[in-house]
């Protein structure tokens, strides 16, 4: 995974420039900033520029003054000249200046220089490899090199994706510290870091820890509004937060990390809704705009905006955005079907626009479109990920004979193999059909088994007992199913002996409303919106309070309430970011949620595994097995 450089805490970031100043009184230099490096890249031989700026001329001066130095000074000298040269952004000189370093050195000062070595591993962009030697370096508490190390530490867990250890260290640091000030810079380093690693795809998941605070911290970061951003649920999502962790440490920084509402010169004034309020979709425009209404009240009122809905079930899409234009709207959300979202790419709407789907292939974005959209062809390009990163790249797939499942193993396959990942076989099965015995053992490789059997009964004319055998090099199966299917296929599969290998759907597999009859579906993994996962923290609480205030109606229980909530949280974070979309991150009711280059919203989901009892549990890690 690549990874991103870390930045200096701004309490700590002067203190290069002072390197000459604290020779005498400091033994540690604060955490080095680094530049971009590609993965795996090792230093360049140095060829010693000459010193171009002022961090670069302290580390300069450090050298010359370990030159000087007694043998006795000589070492702390050194050590402190690799740290100046990280400091400036010249890890092949830090590594120099270690190798310089001839004569014994004491304990603190080997922890010291071992903790450099991984801080420069790290600067070059290898960052499991900066994990390994650091997690190798023993506990330095009680030295003076132990506030050093843990910052390190910090800094690197988070660059190579683990966020429990990454909040654990600062943990350790903060006792370290000279005072409050220095504390608090300390944790705002932390909370960066966590929205820092979020955004590179890095899931921060509260449940993977048992401590209240790391939790705390691990569920801040996974909310937490980028710099400069706002939050639209920004109050109230502080108060859950604050609820389910009193007391804790990154309190003082809530009011930063989850700004209520929106500056005003990036308030929207008037929003066009483009939805089939009547027609045959008017019962999924109903529940999509129930979400996105629930959403908009969260808005102080003095910050809400008008929103004026257009019937796409009488209006076509080209009047209905000749009227919003006219009618003042200075923001759009909708049209809803694919084949709307084209008309309205081509129409040259002259207002931004937020579809609620992607575009057919060949079509292209006007200017200022986004596209969000629920896509089972983005799933099954999650799900072939997640495998690879799991490291099951050898497994089968099942899909119906449909264009839908086509598109859905199709995008699988092409993500599996562009990773390194190998399809053994794949089989399509008839949807209507309720028997798939034969496309199963077709993928399984057990009707060979079968077939053995019955040469095998004609050779001795008498027939026995045998127990057929998938291949064994199956490390995942992919089914593409609806949800009737898939209650159907689940069980046949473990029929057919496949019960321990990993069976992983798109979402479409799991229907909320299925009850009991969901038991099937025991053990199928898939990605999931927080919004329908109990225990998935922020969505969870939210829906327990929509739940309270709206009883059994069964509108904000589905899916598309999720998806209209977040298209008006998406709508104001991207009316906020202004053309830097890029910069746009929601943490979302249908996944976490970023704007691609090219406009698409990319939507990160919950990965749930469906238990005994037919509900989804959320699941915690990527190498899972097929049996609960």
């Amino acid at each position: 995974m690549q990874t991103r450089p870390y930045t200096a805490s701004p309490l700590l970031s002067g203190f290069a420039l002072l390197g000459l100043l604290l020779l005498a009184a400091c033994s540690s230099f604060p955490p080095a900033t680094f530049p971009e490096a590609k993965p795996g890249a090792t230093p360049a031989p140095s060829t010693s520029p000459a010193p171009a700026n002022a961090r670069e001329r302290a580390a300069a001066a450090l050298d010359e003054a370990a030159r000087k130095a007694s043998p006795a000074d000589q070492p702390g000298l050194q050590l402190k000249a690799a740290r100046a040269w990280l400091q400036a952004e010249r890890p092949a000189e830090a590594a120099r200046a270690l190798r310089a370093i001839t004569a014994s050195l004491s304990a603190s000062q080997l922890t010291e220089r071992r903790t450099i070595e991984a801080d420069i591993d790290l600067a070059n962009g290898q960052t499991q490899r900066a994990w390994q030697k650091i997690s190798a370096i023993p506990d330095p508490t009680g030295t003076p090199a132990a506030l050093q190390y843990f910052e390190s530490r910090m800094h690197i867990a988070l660059a190579a994706g683990r966020p429990v250890e990454g909040v654990r260290a600062e943990m350790a640091a903060e006792p370290l510290t000279a005072n409050a000030s220095a504390k608090r810079a300390l944790r705002e380093e932390l909370l960066s870091l966590l929205r820092d690693a979020r955004s590179r795809g890095v899931k921060l998941e509260p449940e993977s820890a048992q401590d209240p605070v790391v939790k705390g911290w691990i569920e801040l970061g996974s909310i937490a509004v980028a710099g400069g951003g706002t939050s639209l649920n920004g109050a109230a999502d502080a108060a859950r937060w604050r609820a389910r962790y009193p007391n804790h440490p990154a309190t003082e920084l809530l009011a930063a990390a989850l700004p209520a509402g929106l500056p005003m010169a990036t308030q929207l004034h008037k929003l066009a809704l483009l939805l089939p309020v009547s027609g045959q979709a008017a019962g999924y425009a109903a529940t999509i705009h129930a979400g996105f209404d629930y959403a908009l009240q969260q808005l102080p009122a003095d910050s809400r905006p008008q929103v004026q809905v257009y019937d796409t079930g009488v209006l076509s899409v080209d009047e209905a955005l000749r009227n919003a234009r006219n009618e003042g709207a200075d923001y759009v959300v909708g049209p809803l079907t694919r084949q709307e979202v084209d008309i309205a790419a081509a129409s040259s709407p002259g207002v931004p626009m937020l579809a609620l789907n992607f575009l057919s292939t060949g079509h292209v974005a006007a200017s200022g479109m986004s596209q969000f959209a629920l896509s089972p062809e983005d799933e099954a390009r999650e799900i072939a990920r997640r495998l690879l990163a799991a490291g099951q790249k050898r497994g089968v797939a099942l899909s119906p004979t449909s264009e839908w499942g086509t598109r859905v193993f199709n995008a699988f396959r092409q993500e599996l193999l562009a990773g390194g990942g190998t399809l053994l076989a794949q089989a399509a099965y008839i949807p209507n059909d309720h028997d798939f015995e034969t496309p199963i053992r077709s993928v399984l490789g057990t009707d060979q088994s079968y077939s053995r059997r019955a040469r095998v009964q004609d050779v001795v004319g008498q027939k026995f007992e045998f127990e057929p055998r998938p291949r064994a090099d199956i490390e995942f199966i992919f089914l593409a199913a609806q949800a009737t299917q898939a209650r159907l296929l689940r069980p046949q599969l473990r029929f057919q002996y496949a019960g321990d290998v990993p069976v992983y759907a798109t979402s479409d597999a799991y229907a909320p409303e299925g009850g009991v009859a969901n038991q099937d579906l025991d053990g199928l993994i898939l990605p999931a919106m927080p919004w329908l996962v109990p225990d998935s923290g922020a969505a969870a609480a939210l829906r327990t309070t929509v739940a309270a205030q709206m009883g059994d109606n069964t509108v904000w229980q589905s899916g598309l309430y999720a998806f209209g909530y977040d298209a008006c949280q998406l709508a104001i974070a991207i009316v906020a970011a202004g053309r830097n979309t890029h910069q746009v991150h929601v943490a979302g009711l249908t996944g976490d949620l970023t704007v691609g280059a090219d406009g698409r919203v990319h939507r990160e989901p919950a990965w749930a595994r469906i238990s005994r009892s037919g509900d989804l549990k959320l699941q915690v890690g990527s190498g899972d097995s097929g049996s609960p």
